[in-house]
């Protein structure tokens, strides 16, 4: 993932001077956060990045929290107590696919208290299995020189992984670790939003959450896709809506469509209708007009030069 030419543009000083005075004057005209991204992170591949603990650098994925939580459907917590005890009893990605057969079917609570259990049952058998064979080694008669345990032996040598790793800016790993959506990334009331605004089938009510989520102010992606599925359930509404027309409404319509040189006044005499003005038994029902209009408009336009 590339970083925005902004962020990359604070590591490059060719309009403030030449070598160290130019760095010196472009730190000067930073704001606080640009300091801090310019100390603290370097730029590597066409992107800035930033340093972190490698806490990962020798936990297999099947064992990782953030993995388990997406799979399991349990909270971040929950995740971490199944793969701390999972760890401990050096559980396979093959095993960990039964165990979590196994949650799904009996609950994670009683899952995290079993394997819990499991875990800590097998470490008082591996110290107690330690102290006996302590107990049984020979003395050697004090002599503390053993030499180096490793000498000769390459099953001890142990890779000792790198303490940082490093991420670009705005990178959110969690998320690419889960395969999470956009979507899914998002807070838990704007996911709600989405939800509602998807099932909902009255259109009164759907322009009412439109008013609400207006004023909340969206960033520019929220508000573009919440506007996305907003208009696309309003024409669903609509689409049933003409379904089931009345007979008044139709008779409108079929004017309105076979409407030539009188469409003006055709549609004076609509919009009489429509406030009252002129009675009509059984008038079109309120959405409909939406329909009557839209053919108007639409007649209108075809009849323009």
């Amino acid at each position: 993932m590339k970083t925005t030419s902004s962020e990359i543009d604070l590591f490059n000083h060719e309009d403030f001077g030449e070598a160290y005075l130019g760095m010196a004057f472009h730190v000067r005209d930073m704001s606080q956060l640009d300091r801090i991204i310019f100390e603290d992170c370097t730029v590597a591949d066409g992107a800035v990045v930033a340093p972190h603990l490698n806490v990962k650098s020798r936990c297999p994925v099947h064992l990782r929290p953030e993995i388990l939580q997406k799979r399991i459907g349990c909270t971040f917590h929950q995740a971490v107590a199944l793969a701390d005890a999972w760890s401990i009893i050096e559980a396979t990605a093959k095993m960990v696919n039964e165990f979590i057969v196994g949650i799904k079917a009996k609950g994670i609570e009683e899952s995290i208290t079993y394997f819990e259990r499991l875990a800590m049952e097998l470490a008082e058998v591996e110290v107690s299995w330690e102290h006996e064979v302590g107990d049984s080694l020979p003395d050697d008669g004090g002599d503390d020189d053993h030499g180096d345990i490793n000498d000769g032996d390459e099953a001890y040598q142990e890779e000792i992984p790198d303490l940082y790793a490093y991420h670009a800016i705005g990178y959110d790993e969690l998320a690419e670790a889960m395969d999470l959506t956009w979507e899914e990334r998002q807070s838990r009331l704007y996911r709600s939003l989405l939800t509602k605004v998807r099932g909902m089938n009255d259109l009164d009510a759907l322009r009412d959450l439109g008013k609400k989520v207006y004023a909340l102010g969206l960033s520019r992606d929220q508000a573009g896709v919440f506007w996305y599925e907003y208009r696309k359930t309003e024409q669903k509404i609509m689409a049933e809506i003409g379904k089931s027309l009345s007979v008044s409404a139709r008779r409108l319509l079929h004017q309105v469509r076979n409407a030539n040189g009188n469409l003006a006044a055709l549609g004076a005499r609509l919009f009489k209708i429509q406030r009252g003005v002129v009675k009509m038994a059984d008038p079109p029902r309120k959405h409909e007009w939406i329909i009557i209009w839209a053919a108007y408009h639409g007649q209108q336009a075809a009849m323009q030069p």
